[in-house]
């Protein structure tokens, strides 16, 4: 929804003019959550609202940076508790603001603010720059499979539309993590711009902690923000970009796309067990060995790390042929 200012109705325009304006500083999630704030109107709230199947640590963080931003206002009372109102002055401010752009432009396109570019974390760089020397190690049938998605990738800028990556694994707690975080990492690596990656599963568990240690040991920062069976972890490769939000969930699960995007499969359950997924544009199988099998043995953690490299290796070189 869009809002405004009026004391009769201030949810009324489109959802997509309010996207298009709210996409240059924030994430799609953080709009769901502004939107159940406008819901609520004025009235005070005695828990974090539900929005759209999103975890309350996905949705506190939501609000903590709309406040930042002025589109908020109020505060956390406790644990849970909340008392938001939408600061409709700052939202007709934004909109008047990129209105003016609409009409310098004659609205034949958006304005696209340029995104802020942070250096990558050390140890992560000088791990890629190693990888880039060994693509000749990738077999040619796997590059054959990879180059779908660098095609993929370049059709959608081509036709400068955002690119949607969603990575699935059966249980979404190994394979696909690593999937959504390494293709984060090859599109900051390479400059690939308007690049979104997100994991899912056929069924919810949890990330699993031996692939949160394997990222760890490359040198990602890695916070767990929610207690609970399925936390909700912030994985950074740098210092000041948006963290990969990591947590297990189906791959139909709403914080991922519904429609324009590539499935990436990374388990061959997963590659059978979904026969058909709605609003895919790209199916692509580049299943991975499950290092689970190596858990609580002697070669648990050696696995593991093969596995990531093996990931980081392949998603890199899908992205090094989209330059």
């Amino acid at each position: 929804m869009f809002f405004d200012n009026t004391n009769e109705n201030r949810m009324v325009l489109g959802q997509q003019e309010l996207a298009r304006y709210f996409s240059l500083f924030s994430h799609f999630t953080r709009l769901k959550t502004l939107e159940e704030v406008a819901k609520a109107g004025d009235d005070e709230l005695n828990q974090i609202v539900e929005v759209n199947g999103l975890h309350d640590g996905t949705v506190r963080s939501n609000l903590l940076l709309l406040k930042k931003y002025h589109f908020i206002t109020g505060q956390l009372r406790s644990n849970q508790n909340l008392h938001y109102k939408i600061n409709y002055e700052q939202v007709d401010r934004f909109k008047k603001q990129f209105d003016a752009y609409f009409e310098l432009l004659n609205q034949s396109r958006f304005p696209k603010k340029e995104k802020q570019r942070f250096p990558m974390n050390t140890k992560i760089k000088n791990y890629v720059d190693e990888l880039v020397n060994q693509f000749d190690t990738i077999p040619n049938e796997r590059k054959e499979i990879l180059e779908r998605i660098s095609n993929y990738i370049r059709s959608k800028q081509d036709q400068n539309k955002p690119v949607n990556l969603v990575y699935i694994c059966t249980h979404n707690s190994r394979r696909s993590h690593l999937g959504q975080i390494w293709a984060k990492v090859a599109s900051d690596y390479y400059e690939t711009k308007e690049v979104n990656t997100f994991s899912g599963g056929t069924e919810a568990t949890a990330f699993n902690i031996n692939a949160i240690s394997a990222l760890q040991r490359v040198g990602f920062n890695i916070q767990k923000t929610t207690d609970s069976e399925n936390p909700i972890y912030h994985v950074y490769h740098n210092d000041g970009d948006e963290p990969s939000v990591c947590f297990s969930k189906v791959y139909d699960n709403s914080h991922n796309p519904d429609s324009e995007f590539a499935a990436i499969m990374t388990c061959s359950d997963a590659e059978e067990n979904c026969p058909f997924i709605p609003g895919v544009e790209l199916r692509v199988g580049t299943t991975y060995d499950d290092p689970k099998e190596f858990d609580n043995t002697p070669l648990q953690d050696q696995k593991y790390d093969e596995r990531s490299h093996q990931i980081a290796l392949e998603t890199l070189y899908a992205f090094s042929l989209v330059r």
